[in-house]
């Protein structure tokens, strides 16, 4: 299947609370948008203070827990997950919601999840979630997951 086959099938299936969603990085790309950049916010304070001055763009080695595969990745996206997404404070009642699932998505590496798993980790309705993410907006790249 084309890209542009996989995309039209995509706007095509109408999500529901199952259907499990992923950032899409390839959204970042194509709406010409830097996503290491965005990540500053995701940031706590004491990395906020570190990274002020520090270029974004160093790459270092990020190792997979479960696989053990060895993947270069932009050291501002290693800090966040692997410290600022294990602070308590990481997601609060106050996080805007598009804010919170996308920290869920950094804190867990990406894997899709659906809008009813998503609800329970925030303690959110899964349908306001499964709104909010089917839309025709696309939120922060996040987007329905997809088998290519």
């Amino acid at each position: 299947m084309s890209p542009m086959d996989a995309e039209h099938a995509r706007l095509l299936v109408r999500p529901t609370v199952d259907t499990r969603f992923h950032i899409d990085f390839g959204w970042w790309e194509k709406a010409d948008r830097n996503w290491v950049v965005y990540l500053r916010s995701h940031l706590c304070a004491q990395h906020k203070a570190s990274y002020a001055d520090l270029e974004t763009s160093s790459m270092v080695d990020s190792v997979d827990p479960v696989t053990a595969e060895v993947t270069r990745v932009p050291g501002i996206q290693h800090t966040v997950i692997n410290h600022c997404s294990r602070l308590p404070d990481y997601i609060t009642p106050q996080t805007t919601l598009v804010h919170a699932v996308f920290r869920v998505f950094l804190a867990n590496g990406n894997t899709p999840l659906s809008a009813a798993q998503l609800g329970e980790r925030l303690g959110k309705p899964a349908l306001t979630i499964l709104k909010t993410l089917s839309s025709p907006r696309v939120y922060k790249g996040i987007r329905p997951y997809t088998e290519d």
